[in-house]
């Protein structure tokens, strides 16, 4: 190859490279300086990081996940099918915080960045992969997943992304390969796998391929689906079922299936920005069909926490997904190619098509854009975000009163703090159990109406037969230590 040649070549690869290596530097960075802030202020949304805290410190010491934050001897994995979360006891082993584990969900998410802007740069260019890149980390269902701490679904969010370039390039195999390590991020997640499979499947049939490994593979995900619900999760169950199935329940009564759908209008939110990630046009993707499964067991639901577009970690599955899917279109509009995904949109001429295309992979960025002031990382521009909270100074006092590896019981406040150094409970999950120290937060949102919580009152309440008494009050905490 001539020297020409080779810097034409060196060129091109830069303009796909750069982007997203930026993109993923520029995710990582966004979300660790959240994450950071809100462990500085004692922003703790729910239990959720203290419960995955403690997995991986079981994980850490080759132990069953054994999570004493829902109650003593409580299986993780009887709550939720996610074996793979076993990998993160490598990494709390040496830094043993809550902390780690915000920091591993922020890298996973900004490193899904990489397959998908690299695809949209070479497909694009380097200026509309950049803004791709910038759409996709600022994306909305990251957003709220960073924003409600850590989550299983951090494992799948890079796995989908590089499934969804995959596909997108027409790599069956990677496409399978990237999946199967799904049905170990989260039970529901099977009916995923079984999407994709019938998704590839499908597209295999447009192009004369073999269709039969990919109908194996929606097999797979489905049989996984039904062996963790039905036989793994009860088994390490305490009540011998499935802790999340949908049992038809429903906030508003007997309702139709078609009702509990697509009331209440909550729900819309989620839609449409569905279709914004998707850039309109990628919803005649067959990839755009793997968003269903989730889609249909959270709008079936009947807890609000599903239907919301705004917040916690629901929908963040769904931002790589989408993506892969408006690329899928726009690799065949821009090349004018003819297929199925163009025949159903036959009000966009041959002509109009690579426009459209162009103006659609914008549009996630522009969505992003509008809707940054509604989303959890504004809070990133209010002055003092990430500011030591004065309180962590007693948060630090407590966590070295109490002597290591001590029995505690303790609300919302530092709950994730006290895991790494003892043996964490949540205020009432703690029965036939003898606590060694109660830790209150009296001006936590734990007790609701409750003013000016007494840890002793509570303490011997919940502990008939033992006595307390109080060795710390300060900054609105006390603790309580069992005498007797």
């Amino acid at each position: 190859m001539s020297e020409k040649g080779t810097r034409l070549r060196t060129s091109r690869a830069l303009a796909a490279y750069l982007p997203a290596a930026l993109s993923v530097i520029l995710g990582a960075c966004l979300y660790i300086t959240f994450s950071v802030g809100q462990w500085r202020s004692l922003t703790v949304p729910s239990w959720d990081l203290a419960i995955f805290t403690e997995a991986a410190k079981s994980y850490s010491h080759f132990s069953a996940p054994i999570v004493p934050v829902k109650g003593p001897g409580y299986n993780l994995l009887g709550d939720h099918f996610h074996p793979i979360l076993v990998l993160l006891g490598l990494v709390y082993r040496f830094f043993p915080s809550g902390l780690t584990l915000l920091v591993v969900q922020d890298l996973l998410i900004a490193v899904s960045a990489w397959p998908l802007v690299r695809l949209a740069s070479k497909q694009a260019g380097w200026l509309l992969g950049s803004f791709v890149g910038i759409g996709y980390v600022t994306a909305w269902g990251f957003q709220g997943a960073v924003a409600s701490q850590f989550h299983e679904i951090a494992f799948a969010v890079p796995l989908l992304a590089w499934a969804s370039a995959a596909f997108v390039e027409g790599r069956w195999v990677a496409v399978m390969a990237w999946s199967a390590p799904l049905v170990l991020v989260k039970e529901d997640l099977g009916l995923t796998v079984m999407m994709i499979g019938i998704v590839l499947a499908w597209r295999g049939r447009e192009s004369e391929k073999s269709f039969t490994y990919p109908l194996f593979f929606a097999v797979f995900g489905l049989l996984a689906f039904f062996v963790t619900v039905k036989l793994l999760l009860p088994a390490f169950n305490a009540s011998g079922t499935w802790a999340y199935s949908l049992d038809g329940s429903s906030n508003r009564g007997d309702v139709t299936l078609i009702e509990r759908a697509l009331w209440p209008a909550q729900k819309y939110g989620v839609i449409a920005m569905v279709i914004l990630g998707a850039g309109i046009i990628g919803m005649a993707s067959p990839w755009f069909w793997v968003i269903m499964p989730t889609i249909a067991w959270r709008f079936l639901g009947s807890v609000d926490y599903y239907w919301d577009w705004k917040h916690w970690h629901y929908n963040a599955i769904l931002v790589p997904i989408l993506l892969g899917a408006l690329l899928d279109v726009h690799r065949q509009w821009s090349s004018q190619q003819d297929s199925s995904i163009s025949r159903g949109w036959g009000w966009v001429t041959s002509a109009q098509r690579p426009v459209v295309a162009t103006i659609a992979l914008a549009l996630p960025c522009a969505a992003a854009f509008v809707t940054a002031p509604q989303l959890p990382m504004w809070q990133m521009t209010n002055p003092g975000f990430g500011t030591l909270s004065p309180r962590m100074a007693q948060a630090q006092e407590i966590n070295e009163l109490i002597p290591e590896n001590s029995k505690v019981e303790t609300d919302l406040t530092l709950l994730a703090y006290l895991v790494p150094r003892h043996e964490v409970y949540w205020v009432g999950s703690a029965k036939n159990v003898d606590i060694d120290y109660v830790v209150v937060d009296q001006r936590g949102a734990a007790w609701g109406d409750q003013k000016n919580v007494d840890a002793v009152a509570y303490a011997q309440g919940a502990h008939p037969g033992h006595s307390f008494e109080l060795v710390y009050n300060q900054g609105g905490f006390q603790v309580a230590k069992r005498i007797s």
